[in-house]
């Protein structure tokens, strides 16, 4: 595994730097810009601060042929990053801080003198750099990422590859040492110091042997199996020799034997730890290098939880109850009994994991997209591994808003929960990556949608709980009507993604009862337009005429046409399609103002929450998802294109100094962002719509995707750069975009900058894949994912020739054609080559070649069956 050059962190963009490294569902720690693993969260709870000591990286040299000169040890950790004495953090995130129990960690050991962390998620890159060690030193540190493959995307392991390299010109030894300490009993919230908590007592740490790999399997006698803190954790390494210390407890001891020495601490005791103590395990190998030499050692951590359980009020309007803790458990328990036994698991599938993992980065990363962009896709789809997001035991997925912290002023737990309808509107990452576990939120919404056919837009856990009513929970709004939308568009989503027809015939009742209510509730009986109180993503309603649900609205409409004509029900697809026409052309006669569109409502009857004559950036939700869901324009083309000029125009700014954002501040003054509303035309009501004053990437990326689609390259990555420069480390973390709580779901709409600017999509239908790429199409490469396969497709034109190629990476492509938008770069072209290549052979296939001004259509005259490591070959003249 090779970083690739997409985000190199040094100096201070280490202060805020912190990867979340874990598996979907499992819980994670984030390995920091300094070295340091932090924000331990694997014990399912949430809380951003959680830190465990002892637990790091070292490395110690000598020179052999030298005996008068002295070993030299090292932590691999640095504190550069947090010594500025300037430095003014930014409001709503955390990621910054460095508590009193890291300063005495840190104070404890030498450090290396500088770090380099290339960040492309899921890996992390770390270069260590010290002048008096006579080697190089990295890590590279990530959990097996797999889309498609969820289970092994889930998987509770962290995998530190540490290399080491003589750079000396004689012989060094070296000694790689890792450490983790048995925290069992800790609550993952309480302050740890140094080797006591109350919370301890009773752990103990057994040395275990797997094939040639050493272990500390960490254990409590104390926890009972029904308490939420039982469980135990696996500290292995890849060296048969390896020197072990099981149980210690000193880390002034332990350090002081091992630096001087080059030894391991002997366990100190072999029984369980006292009260309010416990053990720190660990390993290490010693190797001898001549000067070149390479060598990389592997340490796992593994870890196992069971008691997943609800922590948080389920719905104070129907169950007054903060006492009760229903259990949910994990999905990788039904997988793993123990740490252990992931251990095995991990072990025996040890090649297969790193490749697939490797061949994701390697194809993801090695794109002619604009790093940006690349980092803007990749870094949010941490969220799915955070703590913002579970997977139960019963195979279900959920999620938060996010995790609170900074920007929520709560301390720990999930933000506002759960699966709400309203900011998933905005994910398409899941969605792509894994729709099997996207699928089950659908499965969720279908079992907890009302008898009157309105969906809530907050799950309640277990199912068999009451869900939420008609009637708010306290804070909140009434069910809201785009999160209702967002159901219709999803389920499509899924279909175009896995043309699974019997779970789209099953999905229409819901579909019928949840547009039936629209119907009857929420339609005017005069004229069928929506003008009521319209609940909605802004924690308000907003009423009469406007395009942010009108929009979702004409989708939902155009989504159950074609829903209705698949499944063969002809008089829905009538209604829809005579709703739509009818309701478009109003909207835009209504809204359009001849730059963007407004909102129109009765001023004197409604007087706070409304946008009105403002230039909201969310006016073309609905568009978005039509241009992700091929339904092309559902307002006249040229209105479209001005409204999405005018939201950059007016609502983006290069500085955001002289502005008050309000309630909350996501940007700092002397970033640029783009505002969620401005009024250009002045008119901004007294009490606007809540948050039109702030910042949110989520949005940011929506209208980002808009300008791609649209082929306004440079606004979109002008928006792009904005929220890249905002998150680059100095002041806020790459991997944790905030909005009402940490690593915040709206972000993964980010996942469609993808589809906008490479115009890749596949029909499981119709076995098509179709090629427009937006930028750099002379010399273009790009990660694709059906719902079968990813690899990576690339194409290069020169002056006489046109090279397509499909590199399958993972699964396998059924293709019957191939549609590419040349762009007008050539006016005939013929096909003259087509082949697919692997490892063992070569074999030209028969095609027909049609094209249609500047696109070319290549069908197989046999549907092709593309594998792992086949690679498809096309060339024209």
């Amino acid at each position: 595994m090779k970083a690739k050059g997409i985000l190199s962190l040094t100096g201070e963009k280490l202060r805020c730097s912190a990867m979340p490294l874990g598996g979907v569902g499992t819980g994670t720690i984030a390995l920091g810009g300094d070295g340091l693993l932090k924000q331990w969260q694997i014990t399912n709870t949430v809380t951003h601060k959680a830190f465990v000591p002892n637990s790091f990286f070292a490395v110690r040299t000598r020179t052999l042929n030298n005996s008068k000169e002295k070993p030299i040890s090292r932590a691999l950790i640095c504190t550069k990053p947090h010594e500025s004495i300037d430095f003014i953090p930014a409001k709503s995130v955390s990621d910054h801080l460095i508590t009193n129990t890291m300063k005495e960690f840190f104070n404890k050991l030498p450090q290396v003198e500088n770090i380099i962390f290339s960040g492309e998620y899921p890996i992390s890159f770390l270069e260590f750099e010290d002048k008096s060690l006579p080697i190089e030193t990295s890590l590279i540190a990530f959990n097996p990422f797999i889309p498609l493959d969820s289970k092994n995307s889930g998987i509770p392991v962290i995998i530190f590859q540490i290399h080491i390299k003589n750079i000396s010109n004689v012989q060094i030894e070296a000694i790689v040492l890792g450490n983790f300490m048995n925290f069992l009993g800790w609550d993952g919230k309480k302050t740890i110091r140094n080797e006591s908590s109350p919370l301890f007592g009773g752990n103990y740490n057994e040395q275990k042997n797997l094939n040639s790999w050493k272990a500390i399997y960490m254990r409590s006698k104390t926890l009972l199996k029904n308490d939420k803190r039982y469980g135990n954790l696996t500290f292995a390494i890849d060296q048969h020799d390896a020197m072990v210390s099981s149980q210690w407890e000193n880390m002034d001891n332990f350090w002081s034997i091992f630096s001087d020495k080059g030894i391991l601490l002997e366990d100190e005791h072999s029984d369980i730890s006292e009260y309010e103590k416990t053990w720190t395990g660990s390993l290490a190998t010693k190797k001898v290098l001549n000067p070149g030499e390479e060598k990389v050692i592997n340490f796992c951590l593994t870890w196992n939880f069971p008691n997943r359980k609800v922590d948080w009020h389920i719905n104070k309007a129907l169950i007054d109850d903060d006492k009760t803790e229903y259990w949910m458990g994990n999905r990788y328990n039904e997988w793993f009994k123990n740490s252990f036994e992931t251990l095995k698991y991990v072990q025996k599938n040890w090649e297969m994991l790193l490749n697939y993992t490797n061949k994701f980065h390697n194809d993801f990363f090695s794109s002619s997209l604009p790093h940006e962009v690349l980092t803007s896709i990749s870094a949010t789809l941490s969220t799915i591994r955070t703590p913002t997001c579970f997977w139960i035991r019963d195979g279900t997925f959920h999620g938060f808003e996010g995790c609170h912290g900074a920007s929520t002023g709560k301390s720990s737990g999930g933000c506002c929960p759960l699966n709400c309808t309203h900011v998933w509107n905005y994910e398409f990452s899941l969605a792509h990556l894994f729709p099997s576990l996207e699928r089950t939120m659908r499965e969720t919404e279908f079992k907890m949608q009302h008898k009157l056919g309105y969906l809530p837009h907050r799950t309640v856990i277990p199912l068999y709980l009451p869900q939420f009513g008609e009637i708010a929970d306290i804070g909140d709004v009434p069910p809201a009507i785009d999160g209702m939308f967002g159901m219709i568009l999803k389920i499509y989503r899924d279909f175009l993604i896995t043309n699974d027809r019997e779970f789209l015939k099953r999905s229409w009742v819901y579909i019928e009862k949840l547009m039936d209510f629209i119907f009857r509730e929420y339609e005017n009986e005069s004229d069928g337009l929506i003008t009521k109180a319209q609940p909605n993503t802004y924690d308000c309603s907003i009423y009469g005429l406007n395009t942010f649900i009108s929009s979702l609205n004409l989708v939902a409409f155009l989504v159950c046409e074609q829903i209705a004509l698949e499944l063969d029900i002809k008089n829905w697809a009538k209604i829809c399609r005579e709703k739509y026409n009818f309701m478009r052309g109003v909207i835009d006669k209504e809204c359009w103002n001849g730059e963007y569109y407004i909102q129109k409502y009765d001023i004197s009857e409604i007087n706070e929450f409304q946008y009105g004559i403002g230039c909201l950036s969310d006016q073309l939700i609905g568009q978005w998802w039509a241009f992700h869901l091929g339904l092309g324009y559902i307002f006249p083309k040229e209105h479209v294109h001005q409204a999405i000029k005018s939201i950059v125009k007016y609502n983006y700014k290069e500085t955001l100094n002289g502005l008050k954002q309000t309630p909350r501040e996501f940007a700092s003054n002397y970033d640029s962002g783009l505002l969620t509303c401005s009024w250009p035309d002045g008119g901004k009501p007294e009490v606007p719509t809540l948050y039109t004053d702030e910042v949110w990437t989520g949005i940011e990326y929506e209208v980002a995707a808009l300008c791609f689609y649209i082929g306004e390259i440079e606004s979109g990555l002008r928006i792009i750069k904005a929220v890249r420069d905002r998150y680059d480390g100095t002041h806020r973390n790459p991997w944790n975009e905030v909005e009402c709580g940490d690593h915040y779901v709206r972000a993964m709409s980010s996942w469609t900058l993808l589809h906008a600017l490479t115009g890749i999509s596949y029909s499981p239908k119709l076995n098509q894949l179709s090629v427009s790429p937006k930028i750099n199409q002379r010399d273009f490469q790009s990660f694709f994912i059906t719902n079968s396969a990813w690899g990576k497709i690339s194409q290069n034109i020169s002056q006489k020739t046109f090279i397509c190629s499909i590199t399958i990476s993972y699964g396998t492509l059924e293709l019957s054609s191939i549609k590419i938008d040349l762009k007008n770069e050539f006016k005939e072209v013929k096909i003259s080559k087509s082949t697919i290549i692997s490892e063992e052979y070569s074999q030209d296939v028969s095609v027909t070649q049609i094209l249609n001004d500047s696109i070319i259509e290549i069908l197989f005259d046999e549907t092709l069956n593309l594998n792992e490591k086949h690679q498809l070959h096309l060339e024209f003249e």
